[in-house]
């Protein structure tokens, strides 16, 4: 039994508060109960009371083993436990519970410790399973990685079609790890990687990777309950898009896993701005429908030859004769491979929006362009604002034709609402320019263009003069007809 002073000692060193570090003693009985036959898992979900009031009954042990049995690979329970060394002595200021200071450490690393902490009980897990090996195909991460984030999405969802979510798995997950497997592999030698290849690579291609081992974590102990302020990690969630997209065709299609692992940003809810499908081909309706948009922003395209390629910013669109923008987005490669091209701070050329959109480069040649035809499109090599590298395949010219071009506004319900009403006040200014320039306060030039003295429409009036039975009534600024007896 743990003192409450014990547990005050255990909240001040562990990145838990005092009902978290409650939680995790009780998670801690349960997993080293020898007469409890159930799973690492399993133990793991129902020590906590949120199980039984979030899902009654059983509904969360078939949760677990849907995740544990259907979706995670084989022996990824076993795996886990041994990578958190939760039964492993470790020197720490409570002797009196050793283990339990073990898997205090093995959570804080799975979640709480930073993104380097949980790479690692990632490639710990993918080792085990290879046989302790020092290099892994850059497919089983891949794939444990992918998998997670379904895990993930099962146990919390109490609407969740666990059977349509493995379904959807298997249909896609070929796909789904190819961009990010590729991307992998080239970081290492004949499809392998070492643990600093690993590293390396997620630092820079998929900074949000880590967070489906946090996510998974974190949904299996509290179930979706722990206080957000305390995370100090940014939950995975897949893209959700509220519109029909001709390159993203659902909410789990394999690019949509890839690009979220990119960046925090492009995580939960996505708002369509502008899609060829429904607004038109037309450079005028692509910029009216994202200018004064303010918040994150991501550009892609599908080029004639399949490939998916675009840019992503976080800033207003407007336009500009000069180069704006910040350091916080980068143009990428989605499909066949993953590459972001991030900032190089060398220069400041981010986006360039006039009769067409560039982006880097310069004003004669952009790194990405697209004209105002929106036809003979460019994707360049290098420039001086984003790192080096082919936008498009090795073997494919720098010119290409746009298949399919969509812009999405991401980052989540409160981002897209405030870049919506940023871009309704754009237009509201818009409006008002257009309307007071098409209202003459001055007549006179309206009067002048009309030019009345040399029309015809009173010409009558002077034929009529000299008429003997005409005479003009002066008094009453007409004529007289004078008739007859």
């Amino acid at each position: 039994m743990t003192s409450e002073a014990e547990l005050n000692k255990l909240a001040d060193r562990y990145p838990f508060d005092i009902s978290e570090i409650e939680q995790l003693v009780r998670c801690h009985s349960t997993i080293t109960d020898t007469k409890n036959a159930d799973s690492f898992l399993t133990k793991i979900a129902l020590s906590s009371p949120y199980s039984y009031f979030f899902l009654p009954g059983d509904e969360m042990r078939r949760r677990v083993e849907i995740a544990e049995d259907q979706i995670l690979p084989s022996g990824f329970g076993s795996c886990l436990r041994a990578a958190m060394s939760v039964d492993l002595f470790v020197d720490c200021t409570n002797p009196n519970h050793p283990s339990l200071e073990r898997f205090l450490e093995g959570v804080a690393d799975c979640s709480q410790r930073g993104h380097k902490e949980a790479l690692r009980i990632i490639w710990d897990c993918c080792s085990y399973s290879s046989g302790f090996e020092d290099k892994i195909e850059s497919s089983t991460i891949i794939d444990l990685c992918y998998r997670l984030a379904f895990a993930a999405d099962v146990i919390i969802s109490p609407d969740a079609d666990a059977k349509s979510i493995v379904a959807k798995l298997e249909s896609e997950h070929d796909s789904a790890c190819s961009a990010l497997e590729r991307s992998l592999a080239q970081a290492g030698e004949g499809g392998y990687v070492t643990k600093e290849n690993f590293f390396n690579w997620a630092e820079t291609m998929a900074p949000m990777i880590s967070s489906t081992l946090s996510t998974f974590m974190y949904n299996l102990l509290f179930h979706g309950k722990w206080t957000k302020h305390r995370l100090n990690f940014v939950l995975f969630q897949h893209p959700k898009l509220d519109q029909h997209s001709d390159i993203f065709e659902g909410w789990h299609h394999p690019n949509l896993f890839a690009l979220a692992c990119t960046a925090p940003s492009l995580a939960s809810e996505w708002h369509n701005l502008y899609s060829r499908q429904f607004h038109g081909s037309s450079m005028n309706r692509l910029q009216y429908s994202i200018l004064g948009y303010n918040g994150p922003t991501l550009v892609v395209i599908e080029t004639d030859q399949d490939h998916i390629i675009g840019g992503f910013f976080n800033t207003k669109w407007k336009k500009s004769h000069d180069y704006y923008g910040e350091a916080n987005g980068f143009l990428f490669q989605l499909f066949p491979t993953l590459t972001l091209f991030n900032p190089t701070g060398e220069d400041k050329n981010f986006i360039h929006l006039q009769d067409g959109i560039g982006f880097g480069g310069t004003k004669n040649m952009p790194r990405l362009f697209i004209p105002a035809s929106m036809e003979e499109c460019n994707a360049g090599v290098m420039d001086k604002t984003f790192q080096s590298g082919n936008l498009l395949p090795v073997n494919c010219l720098e010119k290409f034709n746009i298949k399919s071009i969509e812009v999405w506004g991401t980052g989540g319900e409160e981002a897209i609402t405030k870049g919506l009403a940023s871009r309704a006040k754009q237009r509201e200014i818009t409006d008002s320019v257009i309307y007071q320039a098409r209202v003459l306060k001055d007549k006179t030039p309206l009067v002048g263009d009309i030019n009345l003295i040399d029309t015809n429409l009173y010409k009558h009036r002077e034929e009529a003069r000299g008429r003997s039975d005409f005479s003009v009534d002066e008094e009453h600024g007409g004529y007289r007809l004078e008739r007859g007896q």
